[in-house]
């Protein structure tokens, strides 16, 4: 069989150009692991492979400047290194002294209610002339003091009420003298407290004895120059009363419970004053 003569016709078939296709890849690019090391090779194959390494890979370590330790300054000549502790230096809260300039003011307060109550009690019971010149000399003073204040607002309030004013005052000076120890020794007051919150029974009964005390070392005639009749003698009763409210709920607010501490210690004072009375008057 013989070929067909093919050479003068053009080919009816060729072959298309090549097209450049994009390579998809599903999986990213992974850094190849570093092939294993043959065991065949000996030890010193290995050192010799290190030290190549170590001389590709090392990196001079960057310099770090160096910086001259801190040398701490010394003082000046003219002052001493230790300074020796100056004596005018306020007493600690520990001491006698201490105590005392911390207490100043309630002790004041505390002296001044002592001293009232003793000038009323001079109407109920004997007292030692040690206690009537000392009384003497207070009765004289506080009048003093009150009636000039009476001067300038110009009324004069009944005996009882004169009384309850002046223990009024002092039992409000124990409650700031209170509030002023505990600012300097450091101790908590709060900031909201509660009317008559730290009243307590004994708190309270001392406060009605001096009260009583008041009440029965004045003259029971009533004067007229300040009221007239059961109407105003119950008046006075009543402003009595509150007047000494006001001043016992003012000293609680002020000291709160150091307050009512400080006026177990007027009782204390106060049964020590007695007792001290009645050792005089029985001694020859």
């Amino acid at each position: 069989m013989t070929k067909p003569d093919l050479s003068g016709r053009t080919p009816t078939v060729q072959r298309a150009p090549a097209f450049p296709w994009p390579r998809w890849r599903l999986t990213p690019d992974r850094p190849k692991k570093p092939l294993a090391r043959d065991p065949r090779l000996t030890a010193a194959d290995d050192e010799i492979g290190d030290e190549d390494e170590e001389q590709v890979l090392t990196v001079p370590a960057p310099t770090v400047p160096k910086t001259r330790p801190r040398v701490p300054k010394s003082p000046p000549p003219s002052a001493p290194p230790n300074p020796a502790p100056s004596t005018n230096a306020t007493r600690p809260a520990g001491s006698v002294g201490g105590w005392l300039a911390r207490e100043s003011l309630a002790l004041l307060g505390m002296a001044g209610a002592a001293l009232t109550v003793f000038s009323q009690l001079a109407m109920i019971i004997p007292l030692s002339r040690p206690f009537m010149d000392i009384l003497g000399w207070w009765m004289t003073t506080s009048s003093n003091f009150w009636l000039d204040r009476y001067d300038e607002i110009g009324f004069y309030p009944h005996s009882h009420l004169q009384a309850a004013i002046a223990l009024a005052a002092f039992l409000m000076l124990i409650g700031l003298g209170a509030r002023m120890s505990a600012i300097i020794s450091g101790t908590p007051l709060q900031r909201r407290w509660g009317f008559l919150d730290g009243m307590t029974w004994p708190s309270l009964a001392i406060m009605g004895i001096l009260a009583i005390v008041f009440l029965l070392g004045h003259d029971p005639d009533a004067s007229s120059a300040t009221y007239d009749g059961a109407g105003g003698r119950e008046t006075v009763k009543y402003l009595f009363a509150i007047i000494l409210t006001v001043g016992y709920a003012a000293g609680d607010f002020l000291g709160q419970r150091g307050f009512h501490i400080r006026l177990y210690r007027l009782a204390v004072l106060l049964i020590i004053g007695l007792a001290l009375n009645q050792w005089l008057l029985s001694s020859p």
